[in-house]
Order: C-alpha cells, then sequence, then structure tokens
C-alpha cells in the first residue's frame, strides 16, 4: 500500500472521528449536560480556519480536511454557547482571550505561512486554557467521550502526513494530539480525585454575550 493511499484513507478515518465527536458534543449542549465556553470556542473557531489556510499552503491536503470539519463543529458550538455556554468562568479569562486575539492579528499581518502555523499553536494555549479553567470552575460542564473520540482524530490528522517529510506540516496536528487529549484526561482526573463530588452542575447559566 503506497503512503499516498494510506495518507488518503488516514484523511478520511480522521474526518469520521471528527464528525463523530463534534455530534454528541452538540448533542449534549442541547440537553443541558455540556456548557460550553464562550471565548473558547470563539477562538476554537477562528484558529481552525487559519490553521486549514495555513496548512493548505505550506502543501498538506488530506491533513486539512480535519480542521474544516473542525471549523465547521466550532463554530456552531460557539453560535450554541450564547445561548448555553458560559463566559469569565476564571479571572483570567479575558487576558487568556486578549492574548488569543493579538496573536490571531499577529498571524494576519504575516505573510508566512510556517510562522502562520506555531502562532496557531499559541493561540490554541491560550484558548485551551481557557477550556482547562472552565472545566476546574465547573467539572461538569464537559463530558469526557467526545474529546476522547477528538483524540483519535488527530491521531489519523498525524498518520495522514506519512507522504509528507518530517517537518513544519507536523507541528500542529502533533501540537492538536496533545492539546485535545489534555483534556479528557484532565476531566478523568477531577473526576478520580473527587473535583466533581465538590461542584455543582452550572444549571440555568445561559450567559449572554
Amino acid at each position: 500500500m503506497s503512503k499516498d493511499l494510506i495518507a488518503s484513507i488516514a484523511g478520511g478515518i480522521s474526518i469520521i472521528f471528527a464528525t463523530w465527536a463534534a455530534v454528541p458534543y452538540i448533542l449534549s449542549i442541547l440537553r443541558g449536560r455540556t456548557k460550553p465556553h464562550q471565548m473558547t470556542w470563539l477562538v476554537f473557531s477562528i484558529m481552525n480556519g487559519v490553521v486549514f489556510l495555513s496548512q493548505y499552503l505550506k502543501g498538506a491536503r488530506a491533513s486539512v480536511l480535519l480542521y474544516i470539519v473542525w471549523f465547521f463543529s466550532s463554530t456552531i458550538i460557539f453560535l450554541l454557547s450564547l445561548k448555553f455556554g458560559l463566559r469569565n468562568t476564571s479571572r483570567l479569562d479575558r487576558t487568556l482571550f486578549s492574548l488569543s486575539l493579538l496573536t490571531i492579528v499577529a498571524w494576519a499581518l504575516t505573510k508566512n505561512p510556517s510562522v502562520a502555523i506555531w502562532l496557531t499553536v499559541f493561540i490554541d494555549i491560550f484558548a485551551t486554557s481557557m477550556m482547562l479553567l472552565k472545566i476546574r470552575a465547573h467539572p461538569d460542564s464537559e463530558e469526557v467521550f467526545p474529546w476522547i473520540i477528538g483524540t483519535i482524530a488527530y491521531i489519523f490528522t498525524v498518520i495522514s502526513l506519512i507522504n509528507k517529510s518530517f517537518g513544519i506540516l507536523y507541528v500542529r496536528p502533533i501540537y492538536g494530539l496533545i492539546s485535545e487529549a489534555a483534556i479528557p484526561i484532565y476531566i478523568l482526573y477531577l473526576a478520580k480525585t473527587g473535583g466533581q463530588s465538590n461542584k455543582k452542575r452550572p444549571s440555568g447559566l445561559n450567559i449572554q454575550v
């Protein structure tokens, strides 16, 4: 089996898992079990669009399919967060959100796709930090299953780069894998240490922007 064929198959599988992760997450929001963090998902929406464009300009093909799915699902989740979500769950939220926006502006000013890819890592660090702080404040506001499926999607995205030389194109998928996996690990850690037993589900917190 050629590397190009493996890359195409892995890219297709990553889309399946990405969609599988997005659908139950959205349904969980509508059922009131998940309270998405508004600022985080706004940043995720913009960032996934940036990553898609940057990766594509650097020559990635199969691996960018995941980010197309993430872009549309993140946008839907952000819109739902305006009614069903949370914000300002940490004193650091506004700072992290501002840093995310400044980094996005820096990306817009650069003409170098490689620099843009590295900038998206910093954007994701800030956004994921807001997510983890929200989970610490409200452990029951996220379900672990969609994040595990999303992690598997990233594994296949990394595999989809098998026909590319190891380099800048691997930065985002590998970091994305680490970042995605950190969230279910943290949720399970809080569950194991009793973090969820000390927090109440933030029901009725439909905070508007």
